[in-house]
């Protein structure tokens, strides 16, 4: 039986992934701190196949705990299962050695097929593969540069979850854990939406981002129907979701802007209005 140690500050992901990995047959020691987190890995560093590890703890550096487990020099793959979704945050991980880094939410058939690949390559002793990271704004850059060469349009949308009378910014820094659960079903539910060559990921605590290019006319309508029809389904199934609202917005190249940088201001923008029009609307 495979052994995986892994350390996250919310019960609620490490509950996640004991399920999943239980039916794969994998025993998980868990933490929630550092402390705990060390404590079992000097008992059972000579069991463990696999730390899996999250650098954005809300009340300790994660990164320093990375480059501690590094400094213990017990070769046993690492891999990072994150919320911090920049291109810096992944430069430094790569720099500490990590094996494989996955952003939550994260796609429980992609997670368990990475960490089979990690420990069966480990134990054979050959290297992992290179790490594949889809940042968003390359993929967005190479779409506008594509819908440039042929004349056509990219559309880049924004969806929030948000709270009634309550602006963007309030609700991105309510990242409570019953509030990320929420946030993660919504997103496995509608990511489903989107296919190759679109793009769907988590953006920020309450939002997320798409690039949706354009194959003849505008697909605009049929994705804010099948948003709208996809969210109440879900608000029927689960009641918390009844607190809550479901916004979106798009920027379209090139009519909102002919750079990548000026159609994320467009969205963020566009998003602010939408979200204070609506207040204001239900105040007066």
């Amino acid at each position: 039986m495979y052994k995986i140690i892994i350390l996250d500050d919310m019960p609620y992901i490490r509950y996640r992934v004991k399920e999943l990995l239980a039916k794969e047959d994998i025993e998980i020691y868990e933490s929630g701190t550092s402390f705990d987190f060390f404590n079992k890995l000097y008992d059972k560093k000579s069991e463990i196949n696999l730390i899996i590890l999250e650098v954005g703890l809300t009340s300790e550096d994660g990164f320093g705990v990375l480059k501690k487990i590094n400094g213990l020099n017990l070769k046993i793959p690492i891999m990072i299962l994150t919320k911090m979704n920049t291109r810096i945050d992944f430069i430094r991980c790569i720099k500490e050695g990590i094996s494989e880094y996955i952003l939550k939410p994260f796609d429980p058939k992609t997670f368990i097929r990475k960490i089979d690949k990690l420990i069966v390559s480990h134990e054979k002793g050959e290297e992992p593969e290179e790490i594949v990271y889809l940042n968003f704004q390359e993929y967005m850059l190479k779409q506008i540069d594509r819908a440039k060469k042929e004349n056509s349009k990219v559309s880049i949308m924004m969806v929030s979850l948000v709270k009634p009378n309550s602006n963007l910014e309030g609700e991105k820094i309510e990242a409570k854990e019953r509030y990320l659960i929420l946030i993660d079903l919504l997103y496995e539910k509608l990511k489903n939406l989107f296919k190759v060559p679109d793009l769907f990921v988590k953006h920020g605590f309450s939002s997320f981002a798409g690039i949706i290019p354009w194959e003849g006319n505008s697909p605009v309508n049929k994705i804010e129907k099948s948003i709208e029809s996809s969210y109440e389904e879900i608000k029927k199934k689960d009641g918390r979701y009844n607190e809550y609202e479901i916004k979106y917005v798009f920027a379209t190249y090139p009519e909102d802007g002919k750079e990548g940088q000026s159609l994320l201001d467009q969205l963020d923008t566009k998003m602010k209005d939408k979200i204070d029009n609506a207040n204001s609307g239900k105040n007066s």
